[in-house]
């Protein structure tokens, strides 16, 4: 009877253990090629060559911006 406690006792503990957590990798790979938006018929639209005129950062800080304003015209053709 009292083993059947204590295993009650630990699995119950064993809820409120904190579980581990396998980290994801978060590192892009910013090749023009593989990124998202890139169509069959014009692979990499980039007439003024923007994706080679700075670093990485540059290029997100380019598709964040391009996301930002694109979600701002969105909501100005609502009204």
């Amino acid at each position: 009877m009292k083993t059947a406690i204590v295993a009650l006792l630990a699995g119950s503990a064993a809820a409120f253990a904190p579980a581990s957590v396998n980290k994801a990798s978060t590192q892009l790979s910013l090749s023009l090629d593989d990124m998202a938006g890139s169509t069959a018929p014009i692979k990499n639209f980039d007439p003024l060559d923007l994706a080679t005129s700075g670093s990485e950062e540059t290029l997100l800080w380019f598709r964040a911006a391009e996301l930002k304003h694109s979600r701002v015209a969105m909501l100005a053709t609502t009204g």
